[in-house]
């Protein structure tokens, strides 16, 4: 499948439970929301892990063990601040900003950390974003 269908569905997902986030605000602990979380990303990601074509290098390589755990609690981190955001902000200006910034760090990371060499329309790109995300914080 074309890598833009994951990130379609993706983003219907995190959607629908961003939406689940501030529906059930104030209902459930936060501590237990992010440790549940937590636990199921780990979860996942072994799983992912443990069945990719090359199984022999998984299980002779121990350090890999750790990536689930260490991803496991960035998403930990990243569920507890948004839904902090989310808890005491509207849905209709926390989750776009939250998104907007969410891609301007993931494109400056990508281009000063993996060197990617954006074109002249994906600057262009990444300038109406931060022209969005100013104007979203004054609205």
């Amino acid at each position: 499948m074309h890598w833009a269908f994951y990130v379609i569905i993706g983003a219907v997902f995190n959607v629908l439970i961003n939406f689940g986030y501030k529906a059930m605000n104030g209902k459930i602990n936060l501590f237990l929301l992010t440790a549940i979380e937590s636990a199921t990303l780990s979860i996942i990601l072994f799983v992912i892990l443990a069945f990719q074509k090359n199984k022999a290098a998984f299980v002779s390589s121990p350090n890999l063990l750790i990536i689930p755990v260490i991803l496991g609690g960035f998403c930990c981190l990243n569920t507890y601040f948004f839904i902090n955001a989310i808890s005491k902000g509207p849905l209709t200006l926390v989750n776009p900003l939250w998104a907007c910034l969410f891609t301007l760090f993931s494109a400056a990371l990508g281009m000063l950390v993996l060197k990617e060499t954006p074109s002249l329309i994906s600057l262009c790109g990444v300038g109406l974003y931060l022209v969005g995300a100013f104007l979203m914080a004054k609205g």
